[in-house]
């Protein structure tokens, strides 16, 4: 009678995570929770714009809105370089795009960039989350 061979389930084997990735996944999580509270409010901020009809108190509304904007891409562009997670790039750029339509008096352009970077940075602290979670951390 002839050995009949049995499939084969391949299994996968996670390794446990090095120190250094669990350094990584800490350091993406925090900021990625840092920017997606940060990145709501200036979703609120954005609303509030839209809903300004005097020409001076736009203009003021404008520059403060665009000086948060550049405050959160200079934090952004920090944590992409400590964390190497080029991801974070492309939430900067998400915002510099939005600073040039709140430039342009096109709030509702520049909320969808920004509700786009929410979601971008949700992504990046689901993945760390579920690394941190492997190693029982969260």
């Amino acid at each position: 009678m002839a050995c009949q061979s049995l499939p084969r389930k391949a299994l996968r084997v996670e390794q446990p995570l090095t120190e250094e990735e669990v350094k990584k996944a800490l350091t993406v999580f925090n900021y990625a929770e840092k920017f997606k509270t940060s990145l709501i409010v200036a979703s609120s901020l954005l609303e509030l714009l839209g809903e300004i009809r005097e020409e001076a108190e736009l203009a003021g509304a404008e520059r403060l809105l665009t000086a948060y904007f550049n405050a959160l891409i200079l934090e952004v562009n920090i944590a992409a370089n400590a964390s190497k997670v080029e991801g974070f790039r492309e939430i900067a750029t998400n915002l510099q795009k939005a600073i040039e339509h709140v430039k342009q008096h096109n709030p509702i352009v520049a909320q969808r960039l920004v509700s786009e970077a929410i979601s971008m940075a949700t992504t990046h602290g689901n993945w760390a989350a579920q690394k941190l979670k492997e190693k029982n951390l969260i």
